[in-house]
């Protein structure tokens, strides 16, 4: 080509509209948890192991394998907790991180919703400056969070209304007829919160575009491209609100949220997708069924599309899921108790542990005392707040775990020390083998005899059912400070920094715990008991091939790919790339047409 040519070219382009600045395309994503996002960053390569999915990691990342950052995507993410009080503007170039943020919206969260790939999918395909300005929130329903405001107030579906009144005094779930006019102002409060700060927050953008985007032309101003809405799980579970797993009413509520947003945005033929909640894969069909109807209603043909998120849900993570569960209440339970709340010696994870130090542990002999708060700072005030604290000891008792103390005085006998009758999860633990008192906190001190350190790991075994303090050889090497209604042994791995105390020789081992208490009940109950156990190397390869049989390398392989609860798609990265995907692809086609 000439240079003449060149120039008449050049020429006749800026006297074309063709070669003029497009407008800049904006894209708002929306929903609630999902549309956050809860896939992190670690779960990325099990993109890569299916071969379906193994091209698109590589378009996530660069060359070193660091997540990929798009050049001509920016984003504005308003997000924050469940209430929306301390929301905050995440900006910035496209790239992992824009995904759940809980309390710190600000902040890169280690995480990706299907923002990620959407924008990928997009600059790859437009080939031109994006904006993507993404709202989401966890928690939150369309029929009272997200409420349209054409949608009319909350109202009680009719059978649930005639329920109610059956009702007056109240009942599970029921309020009272008195305080019925409250929780519905209540719900009339909190209608369409969520719907508004949505829409303030993409307005705000829109106002000063060049704030997030510096690619921003405002002579070619923008086009509100697509809106993706990917929501539904507090519906679905909403059983009030949609009796029987009738779900009509969300797909007449999602009708009015695609006219409201457009009016409220003056974009009427806004291209419009709609994500359908796939948890749980093919089930919850009618409700699957009630998200997609908008798209076909005449109103909507051509600009709103239903794309069905259940063809991504992964089989070989939900097989794995439930066998995790199991596995990890295995591994976190030192030992198990029998019905009568006699330790069950059959249970045949336990075999490969030894109990460190002699006598045994059912054999060995426990000093101990009982105390109350005696000083007001360390007095029980608020029982949400306060079930575990440390109090202040009485003169002579401050180091009373220490090694040298004389615990001589103290009452002496053999664990579990308790009162009451602990009474959960099909086990009667009632029979203690030394009182603990009326006392509300235990002090407790035993010596043991330790020979051989021989091992490759460690483990307390604790009974407990309040917090606890756990000492060794003066040492703190494990606190606890909630409670766990589980009438079993603990199983707590120690580290080398906890371990280090451990010696040849007379070991000291000490805890402090309270007992179990209630605002409403002047009934107590308690049992603790604990010991250190060891493993060696060896046998730690036995216990993991015997496991195989609980959680097998393909069930291993498969959670890799899991990082969340199932209502999250398991936090999965490639659940989550499949969906961004999807969406731009079928926002794509819209916009053609």
């Amino acid at each position: 080509m000439t240079t003449k040519t060149i120039i008449t070219t050049a020429l006749l382009c800026v006297l074309s509209s063709n070669c003029l600045a497009q407008p800049l395309k904006v894209f708002i994503l929306a929903g609630q948890s999902n549309m956050e996002g809860h896939a992190e960053i670690r779960t990325f390569d099990y993109i890569g192991k299916d071969p379906a999915t193994a091209p698109l990691l590589k378009e996530m990342r660069n060359p070193d394998g660091t997540p990929r950052v798009c050049d001509k995507v920016w984003m504005s993410y308003l997000t924050g907790p469940y209430d929306g009080s301390a929301n905050g503007e995440g900006l910035g170039k496209l790239t992992a991180g824009f995904g759940a943020r809980g309390d710190q919206p600000t902040k890169d969260g280690g995480k990706i919703g299907p923002e990620f790939t959407f924008g990928i999918t997009m600059e790859k395909e437009l080939k031109e400056p994006i904006l993507i300005i993404k709202t989401a929130w966890g928690g939150r329903s369309l029929n009272t969070e997200f409420r349209p405001p054409s949608a009319g107030p909350y109202k009680l579906p009719k059978q649930v209304q005639d329920e109610w009144d059956k009702h007056p005094k109240g009942a599970h779930g029921i309020p009272k007829l008195e305080d019925r006019k409250k929780w519905q102002e209540d719900k009339a409060a909190a209608s369409g919160v969520f719907y508004r700060m949505m829409v303030e927050h993409v307005k705000k953008v829109l106002a000063d575009p060049a704030r997030v985007c510096p690619a921003y032309d405002p002579k070619a101003g923008y086009e509100l491209a697509g809106f993706v809405w990917l929501q539904g799980f507090n519906d679905l579970v909403d059983g009030q609100t949609y009796p029987n797993g009738q779900y009509d009413e969300y797909s007449r509520l999602l009708a009015h949220f695609i006219r409201d947003v457009r009016n409220d945005l003056s974009a009427p033929k806004m291209p419009f997708v709609i994500g359908v909640l796939g948890v749980d894969g093919e089930k919850n069909v009618n409700f699957r069924k009630a998200m997609a109807a908008p798209a076909v209603m005449p109103e909507f043909q051509g600009n709103v599309v239903a794309v069905d998120t259940a063809p991504f849900w992964d089989r070989d993570i939900e097989a794995a899921e439930p066998k995790q569960s199991e596995y990890n209440n295995i591994v976190g339970t030192a030992h198990t108790l029998r019905a009568d709340g006699t330790l069950n010696t059959q249970r045949k994870w336990d075999k490969f542990w030894t109990p460190i130090g002699k006598p045994l542990p059912q054999d060995r002999n426990w000093h101990y005392v009982t105390v109350d708060a005696t000083e007001s700072k360390d007095k029980l005030k608020e029982f949400t707040d306060r079930r575990f604290r440390d109090i202040t000891f009485p003169a002579g008792m401050e180091k009373w775990y220490s090694p040298e103390f004389d615990d001589s005085q103290w009452t002496a006998g053999n664990a579990p020390i308790g009162k009451g009758v602990w009474n959960h999860s099909g086990v009667t633990l009632e029979k203690h083998s030394s009182l603990w008192g009326k006392e509300e906190f235990l002090l407790m001190r035993s010596t043991f005899e330790v020979d051989n350190l021989d091992y490759d790991t460690y483990r307390i075994s604790i009974l407990a059912r309040q917090g606890f303090h756990v000492f060794l050889n003066g040492h703190k090497i494990h606190t606890y400070i909630w409670w766990l209604d589980k009438p079993q042994y603990r199983s707590i791995i120690l580290d080398q920094e906890q371990t280090q105390y451990l010696k040849k020789g007379k070991n000291v081992l000490a805890v402090y715990a309270n007992d179990q208490y209630s605002p409403d009940s002047s009934e107590h109950y308690a049992a603790i008991d604990a010991w250190i156990e060891g493993i060696t190397k060896t046998d730690q390869k036995k216990l993991d091939l015997a496991l195989e049989e609980v959680l097998s390398p393909k069930d291993r392989e498969a959670l890799k790919g899991a990082s969340n609860g199932g209502y999250h798609y398991f936090g999965s990265a490639k659940i989550f790339a499949q969906m961004g995907k999807a969406f731009a692809e079928a926002n794509l086609e819209l916009i053609k047409k």
